[in-house]
């Protein structure tokens, strides 16, 4: 009887242990895998993609094959909305909207200038670029060509300038802090033609240039008129 019951004993203490460890084992296996990383693990790769829940790729981050690190976001439809990109040497862009249509593009350079622009069909329409040197300027466009320049001088004045179909600058006019002031008028080939100044002091002049920019009149307020021939007075009124 003694015997019997060790056995009957002995059966219980195995089916609890074997149901406690089923228990344990099926818990860890039914717990959702973690990945654990250390403080400073580095993942390296060339490409990486962003999809959302419907699986449609909605950005990328990449380095291309010229080795600009690139970082891309872009509406359900695969249109971008927003790109960063750095290039080796230094230089950085930032897009917003889809060059094709609209954009505003904020970009410098390795030498220093600055540059915010607004495309119209893949055109610009207007910048604001502080250049290399620190000058700032402000330009618009029409189909792509510089229009209209505001900007300053070397020497901190104002100027404005307006562009021809030749890209040369047709008309100028400078507002110097000294208190001169002129007017520039140019042919196509970005020649002086025409001048018409007042000096800080009050005088007026006029000048008249040929197509090789020598002057041919200077009418003066005090009042003098020289009338020149290849850079030689040939006639002075009165």
């Amino acid at each position: 009887m003694a015997q019997q019951n060790r056995i009957i004993l002995i059966s219980i203490m195995v089916s609890v242990v074997l149901g406690f460890l089923a228990g344990f084992l099926g818990g860890q296996l039914a717990a959702p895998m973690r990945l654990e990383m250390r403080a400073g693990a580095v993942i390296r790769a060339g490409s990486f993609q962003l999809a959302d829940a419907e699986g449609r790729a909605r950005g990328r981050f990449e380095v291309d094959s010229q080795g600009v690190a690139r970082l891309v976001l872009g509406d359900q439809n695969g249109a971008p909305g927003i790109s960063l990109a750095a290039d080796p040497q230094g230089g950085a862009t930032m897009q917003m909207g889809e060059a094709a249509h609209q954009a505003v593009v904020i970009s410098t350079e390795p030498q220093g200038s600055q540059t915010v622009a607004l495309f119209y069909e893949a055109k610009p329409r207007l910048a604001l670029q502080v250049q290399k040197d620190g000058l700032p300027a402000i330009s618009l466009y029409d189909k792509g060509e510089r229009l209209i320049n505001l900007g300053l001088t070397r020497g901190g004045d104002p100027q404005l300038s307006f562009f021809g179909d030749s890209r040369k600058v047709a008309l100028e006019l400078i507002s110097k802090k000294n208190g001169d002031r002129s007017l520039t008028l140019a042919g196509k080939d970005g020649v002086p033609r025409v001048v018409l100044g007042v000096k800080h002091d009050g005088k007026a002049a006029l000048g008249l240039f040929d197509r090789q920019g020598k002057t041919r009149v200077a009418l003066m307020d005090e009042p003098a008129l020289f009338m020149l021939k290849n850079g030689k007075l040939v006639r002075k009124l009165p």
